[in-house]
């Protein structure tokens, strides 16, 4: 019997993906960081209408595979919140995937053609930082050692870097070439979720993972 899912990321641009049986067979993304809950709807519709299904109804979605980050606040609850809505709409189940390992495991293999046993995927955290986690590679299937954080790129453990926070702070962190761009998207959210859901491991709770409490200011005597 055949399986379909909708994948959604807003943790770094906005992004919506079809995957049956593990192809990804309808994808369309932003390269904004900014305008996520104006594009992501408009995505949606687009990608179930390419899969050939219904965009009010879409029956024969099996579930929904969100991003839960780490990533900004606002970003992050656009997608969550959309999620959650189609979810309960629909009455399917929707499932967290924490962003880093959809991109881990998009560049899992490169990283085991390379050599890498160990490595790190780093992504743009503004005000200087990187959102990072540490993964080794087995036989490229990584499996998250540590992380996810939130630190100034120097504080990042010293090994290859798949991921933007490469590109952004090169002097700091040792990228990868042809990845010192990537940010995770859609369709790493929905390959891994699906893998995740067969292993029965892997997935997150659908709430966001600021890392830094709300990126919004907090009072000061709420700051621990």
């Amino acid at each position: 019997m055949s399986h379909m899912y909708l994948g959604l990321d807003t943790s770094a641009t906005a992004s919506a993906a079809i995957i049956r049986d593990d192809e990804v067979i309808a994808h369309r993304a932003t390269d904004s960081n900014r305008n996520h809950s104006e594009v992501l709807a408009g995505f949606i519709a687009d990608v179930l209408a390419q899969a050939g299904l219904d965009p009010s109804a879409p029956k024969t979605l099996d579930g929904i595979f969100i991003g839960v980050g780490p990533g900004p606040f606002t970003g992050l609850r656009a997608g969550i919140i959309t999620a959650q809505t189609l979810a309960h709409t629909w009455k399917i189940p929707v499932h967290g995937v924490l962003s880093l390992d959809g991109l881990a495991h998009r560049v899992g293999a490169d990283a085991f053609r390379s050599g890498a046993q160990e490595f790190i995927v780093a992504t743009d955290a503004r005000r200087k930082e990187v959102y990072w986690a540490h993964y080794e590679n087995i036989g490229g299937q990584p499996q998250r050692l540590h992380g996810p954080f939130v630190t100034p790129a120097a504080e990042v453990t010293e090994l290859p870097v798949y991921g933007a926070g490469a590109g952004l702070y090169p002097e700091a962190l040792y990228g990868m070439t042809g990845f010192t761009n990537a940010v995770p998207e859609a369709s790493d959210i929905a390959t891994y979720g699906t893998l995740a859901l067969r292993r029965g491991r892997g997935l997150q709770p659908v709430e966001p993972q600021y890392l830094r409490g709300h990126d919004a200011k907090i009072p000061k005597q709420l700051r621990s």
